[in-house]
């Protein structure tokens, strides 16, 4: 019995991951996530390990994986357009605003 030498991941890759394993001349070992519950549960994985990754590097490449790990959740997760979530976002900052001027909540305190 031959033994294939190689790393363990297990974990959510980008569609064209085992197809870029393959042109490197190794080979992918995959499977497809089953069921919503897991693919959620995938993402959030992600997007702590993208978030980690950024929280290092600070970098903006990091904030396109974290996009498109959002993307993943609202798109495949909760069965919405992208475009949804944007108007729900519009509304919280009419509603409460954004971050741009980096308020910071100490405490509050009773009169």
């Amino acid at each position: 019995m031959e033994y294939l030498m190689g790393s363990e991941y297990d974990k959510l890759v980008r569609d064209r991951i085992p197809e870029i394993i393959r042109a490197a001349g190794k080979q992918p070992v995959t499977r497809t996530v089953a069921g919503t519950d897991e693919l959620r549960q995938r993402l959030i994985d992600k997007l702590a390990e993208e978030m980690a990754e950024y929280r290092e590097s600070g970098s903006l490449e990091e904030i396109a994986d974290i996009l498109e790990v959002l993307q993943g959740l609202v798109e495949q997760v909760h069965g919405m357009k992208w475009e949804e979530v944007r108007v729900i976002q519009g509304r919280k900052w009419e509603e409460r605003g954004g971050f741009a001027q980096g308020i910071i909540l100490e405490r509050v305190e009773e009169k």
